[in-house]
């Protein structure tokens, strides 16, 4: 059993000392050497549904905080793309019909 990894919550390799191997924690595993960490059967079909959405969700959210410094410039910057201006979507503005006169 010490031939296998140690996996974390969302399957990633866990460092043996802290601090040593941050780059582990983007290596995620989906195979059998998973049954150590896990208790479970990893890989085949029936952990698919379990552990494939606990996968992605943490891929998706590692890459969105990786970059957090970007997204929040963008977002807080009064700076607007220019292939965004305002005659590319001023068509699909809702504007409120004017009022038929009444006779």
């Amino acid at each position: 059993m010490g031939t296998h990894p140690y996996l974390g919550n969302a399957h990633e390799y866990l460092e043996k000392v802290p601090g040593t191997a941050p780059y582990l924690k983007d290596i995620h595993i989906f195979n059998p050497a998973g049954f150590v960490s896990f208790g479970l059967p990893i890989g085949d079909v029936p952990s698919i549904r379990r552990d494939v959405p606990v996968i992605v969700s943490r891929i998706n959210h590692d890459l969105f905080f990786t970059d957090w410094e970007q997204h929040e410039a963008r977002i807080t910057s009064d700076n607007i793309a220019p292939d965004f201006e305002d005659s590319l979507y001023a068509a699909a503005v809702w504007k409120q019909l004017a009022k038929a006169s009444v006779s």
